[in-house]
């Protein structure tokens, strides 16, 4: 069962962190984060929450819970070559950036 907290406060950000540990027995990853941009990003893999936190807007701002039969890697974010910088700066002078920006830069990294 998932506990569920209404209204929540969001952490300082000198208090803000994200845990994720590895249970060799099991084989289940966990995650504990109350950075709101991790737990919003994260939310999509966690099949069993056991814990969420919301903000007075509803927004989830804290999230806990296992990811069954996950993998979890950690990579060096690949630097944008001088074409896709430009791309970039082209996008963000057009009112659809912010819906664009993230499958354009992604076709382009795998295209070169």
């Amino acid at each position: 069962m998932t506990e569920v907290k209404q209204d929540m406060k969001v952490a300082p950000q000198e208090e803000r962190e994200t845990i994720i540990s590895y249970e060799c027995l099991t084989g289940i990853w966990h995650i504990y984060t109350n950075e709101p941009k991790h737990a919003r990003k994260y939310e999509k893999y966690v099949t069993h929450p056991q814990r969420k936190g919301y903000n007075s807007t509803g927004r989830l701002i804290m999230l806990e819970g296992d990811v069954d039969n996950g993998k979890v890697t950690i990579r060096k974010k690949s630097p944008l070559t001088k074409a896709q910088k430009n791309h970039l700066q082209e996008l963000n002078k057009t009112p659809a950036f912010l819906s664009n920006v993230h499958t354009d830069v992604q076709s382009q990294t795998s295209t070169n």
